[in-house]
C-alpha cells in the first residue's frame, strides 16, 4: 500500500501552508492572549473551499478526500491551533453530518452559505452538564413537535427543551446541530440530531467560557 502524497495533494498542502502562514500564524499568539476568533482569515477561507471539506461540489463545496480533509486541517491548526479548532469543528461536526444525513431542503438552504463563508460557521451541541461521554443514557433535552407550528408551512419543527455544555463555536455559527432525546422511553434509538438555527426563538448561548489554552476558538454553553 503506497502512503505518500498524491501530487494533488501535495500542491493542496502547500496552498493550505502558504495561506497559514500568510493570515493565522502572526496573529496566533494575540488570538490565544486576548479570546479572539480570527473572523477576517476564516471569511477568506471559503474561495480556498476550506470552509466545505466535508460538502459535496453539488452544494458549493470542495469534497476532497478524508486525507485532503486532514491535510487542511493540520495545516492551518499548524498556523493557529485555535483556529484549526474551530474549523475542524465546522467542518467535522456540522457540516459532515448534514451532508450525509441531512434532507435535500436543509442541505440546499445551509450547506452553500456554510461551505462558501457567505455565512458564519456551523456548530454541534451533543455534551450536556450531565452528560460526557454517556450520550446514550444522559442525555436529556427534549425535543418534541411543536402543535403550534403545524400547518404553518414550514415542515417539521420542534419545541426543544433541555442545556448543552462545551460547544464550539456556538457564538459564531449561524446553526448547531443539537442531538435530542425525541422518545422518553430512553436508549439510543430515541435519540435524534435536529438542525437549529442561532436565532431560533429560545436559543441562548451563553458566555464563552474560561479555557486554559484554545481561548481564540470560543466554547458555550447553550440552552434551548
Amino acid at each position: 500500500m503506497d502512503f505518500e502524497l498524491t501530487e494533488e495533494q501535495r500542491l493542496f498542502q502547500r496552498t493550505v501552508r502558504d495561506f497559514a502562514e500568510a493570515e493565522l500564524k502572526p496573529r496566533a499568539r494575540q488570538v490565544d492572549e486576548h479570546y479572539e476568533f480570527n473572523a477576517q482569515a476564516v471569511k477568506k477561507m471559503g474561495p480556498l473551499g476550506l470552509l466545505g471539506l466535508n460538502v459535496p461540489e453539488e452544494y458549493g463545496g470542495a469534497g476532497v478526500d478524508a486525507v485532503s480533509a486532514a491535510i487542511a486541517i493540520e495545516e492551518i491548526g499548524r498556523g493557529c491551533g485555535s483556529t484549526g479548532l474551530a474549523v475542524a469543528a465546522h467542518n467535522g461536526l456540522a457540516c459532515a453530518p448534514l451532508a450525509l444525513f441531512g434532507s435535500e431542503s436543509l442541505k440546499r438552504k445551509w450547506l452553500p452559505p456554510l461551505a462558501s463563508g457567505s455565512g458564519r460557521l456551523g456548530a454541534l451541541a451533543l455534551t450536556e452538564p450531565g452528560a460526557g461521554s454517556d450520550l446514550a443514557g444522559g442525555v436529556n433535552t427534549f425535543a418534541q413537535r411543536d402543535p403550534a407550528r403545524r400547518g404553518a408551512g414550514s415542515g417539521d419543527e420542534w419545541a426543544i427543551n433541555g442545556s448543552k455544555a462545551w460547544c464550539t463555536n456556538a457564538s459564531i455559527a449561524d446553526v448547531i446541530v443539537t442531538l435530542c432525546r425525541t422518545d422518553k422511553a430512553g436508549g439510543s434509538h430515541s435519540l435524534s440530531m435536529i438542525l437549529v438555527p442561532t436565532d431560533a426563538p429560545g436559543v441562548h448561548i451563553g458566555p464563552a467560557e474560561k479555557k486554559m489554552g484554545l481561548k481564540g476558538s470560543p466554547t458555550h454553553a447553550v440552552t434551548y
